[in-house]
């Protein structure tokens, strides 16, 4: 009920507007509910390392990684984990070859931005990466595979709209929930219980990727209608996103909890 009372009080708060996708809205909602809970060190830490305001300059450099993929296309696999739908779960040495995936880079990345032998300019851009891809790795179909790609060649209509069932879950569940991020962010991390911050706290990479492959396995390819696949679309009701909603909150805000982890676990410490 209160995630319900939270997810109605974003969409009355928030007028309509120009529509974000995942790659902006998404990532920066977690960035900007990660800035709010860095202890006083890592903060100061992100601040140094990118510059600027700490919970704006999150928010940039959480979608840089997806802006700079065109120049550097070896870094295209590293935002997502192709798990395939009929397996128990991650296997690294199935699903992320020579550590390239979303998984491995996150565990190189925040090695990369506690290691103060380093220089910062190195320090930095692991930080853009590790901001970026600790959102993807909670989008369920950036680790989970039905041998369709994470979605991209299963066909759907929503709204009259033709797209691909990944399209829908990069916008069309994130744009339910509001489009100003600095807005999202906020109502969603106010319904964050201290219990679930501890819980969402605990784990590994691994148990992150996981978690979001058993909600694609479970409730997102098990309750498609029809058999789906890529030879005629699948009809989506209008409210799909809606109804979704609940689901892409939480994992938005598993999301920010954990990349604040990550960084007050890292940066936290540091001393120059």
């Amino acid at each position: 009920m209160r995630r319900l009372i939270a997810i109605a009080a974003i969409a009355a708060a928030i007028m309509p507007s120009t529509a974000w996708a995942w790659g902006s809205e998404g990532h920066e909602v977690i960035a900007l509910i990660a800035a709010s809970e860095l202890t006083p060190a890592a903060r100061a830490k992100v601040g140094e390392l990118l510059g600027g305001d700490v919970a704006g300059a999150m928010a940039d450099a959480s979608t840089w990684a997806d802006r700079i993929r065109r120049v550097r296309p070896e870094t295209a696999p590293w935002h997502y984990v192709d798990i395939e739908i009929a397996s128990a779960g991650y296997d690294p040495a199935r699903d992320c070859p020579n550590d390239a995936c979303v998984v491995a880079q996150i565990q190189k990345d925040a090695v990369i931005i506690g290691d103060k032998s380093l220089a910062q300019p190195v320090r930095a851009e692991a930080l853009r990466f590790l901001i970026h891809f600790v959102g993807d790795v909670h989008q369920p179909l950036h680790a989970s595979n039905n041998n369709d790609r994470g979605g991209n060649e299963v066909r759907v209509v929503i709204d009259g709209a033709r797209k691909n069932l990944h399209a829908v879950w990069d916008t069309n569940v994130v744009e339910a929930l509001g489009n100003d991020p600095a807005t999202v962010a906020a109502i969603l991390e106010r319904q964050i219980t201290p219990e679930e911050k501890r819980q969402w706290s605990r784990g590994s990479v691994v148990d992150w990727a996981n978690q979001s492959f058993q909600i694609a396995k479970n409730k997102i390819y098990a309750t498609l209608p029809g058999k789906g696949g890529t030879d005629a679309p699948i009809i989506l009701p209008s409210d799909y996103a809606a109804r979704e909603a609940n689901i892409t909150s939480i994992q938005l805000e598993r999301a920010g909890v954990r990349l604040a982890m990550l960084l007050n676990k890292v940066l936290g410490a540091y001393r120059r």
